[in-house]
């Protein structure tokens, strides 16, 4: 695969060039959740060796934001939590730094107006909640307002039927003002949003969650959001307890990491507080890797 860092990109702003594309990683600020829910049924014995917990038994996880450039385009994947998040929420996230998701925009040369596509590849608060922002008039608009925002029909209608172990991650202040600004493009399977650039589903995590493909002429990347969040979660066992289908994300997980084994793909993590993106080899139960950036 042809990916390598990209020199010429503006100080501080990580850049992989993937075949005709630039992809910026910017982001959307770092939080911390418990690590006895990030790993599900692995003991902490195991676990805090690759991801050691704070005294509160959370570990660090990066929004590490994707703008995709090319054909002319701009278009953004996820946009972190967002800054209309209170003092409490905050604080039991840990949340550091939400509003620097716009700062690094600007330093990569885009500004939000610019941005021609937002994809959401699911709605929980750390992936959509940079999409809308509260004005000084009070009222919660989308943040980029000249963007189409592509969000997969199912997780939508999860979202509005939210449950007892689910609602938490789902706040409507997130979402909602993209159907009123009439912004919002549901969409029911899967997505070209730039050619050669796929929004797939990828479910378990919840039933509509979604990650970016790169298939391009012998090269294949996949931004994998929540399917492998970190490094940490590349073995098989290692799923996250917020995974409302773990079965389902276990066999989609198999499913891709033993063709991502076999072509050598590119991964790129949008929670790894370290590892942005790695060349992966080896088998699906043991996978091997080279970091990229």
């Amino acid at each position: 695969m042809n990916a390598k860092p990209d020199s010429t990109a503006a100080a501080a702003i990580p850049t992989l060039q993937i075949g005709p594309y630039r992809a910026r990683f910017v982001s959307g600020g770092r939080f911390r959740l418990d690590g006895g829910a990030m790993f599900g049924v692995v003991p902490k014995t195991i676990w805090n060796r690759v991801a050691p917990a704070d005294e509160k038994n959370r570990i660090r996880m990066g929004m590490n934001c994707l703008l995709i450039e090319g054909d002319g385009k701009r278009v953004l994947v996820d946009a972190g939590s967002g800054t209309k998040v209170d003092a409490k929420f905050r604080d039991i996230y840990a949340i550091e730094r939400p509003e620097g998701l716009l700062d690094e925009m600007a330093t990569a040369g885009v500004t939000a107006e610019e941005v021609d596509t937002v994809a959401l590849t699911h709605l929980h608060f750390d992936h959509c909640g940079g999409g809308t922002a509260r004005h000084a008039d009070g009222i919660i608009r989308p943040t980029f307002p000249n963007a189409h925002y592509l969000v997969r029909r199912q997780e939508w209608e999860d979202a509005h039927h939210a449950n007892e172990r689910n609602r938490a991650s789902y706040l409507a202040d997130n979402y909602d003002p993209l159907a009123a600004s009439g912004q919002l493009i549901l969409h029911d399977g899967d997505v070209e949003i730039l050619p050669g650039v796929w929004m797939k589903n990828l479910p378990g995590h919840t039933r509509g969650h979604q990650g970016v493909f790169f298939d391009l002429p012998g090269q294949r990347a996949l931004y994998t959001v929540d399917l492998v969040p970190t490094v940490a979660h590349l073995p098989l066992a290692f799923i996250m307890g917020y995974d409302l289908y773990p079965l389902t994300t276990l066999e989609t997980k198999r499913a891709i990491l033993t063709d991502a084994t076999r072509e050598q793909w590119l991964l790129l993590f949008e929670h790894d507080p370290e590892h942005l993106a790695i060349r992966v080899s080896g088998e699906a139960h043991r996978v091997t890797f080279e970091k990229v950036a």
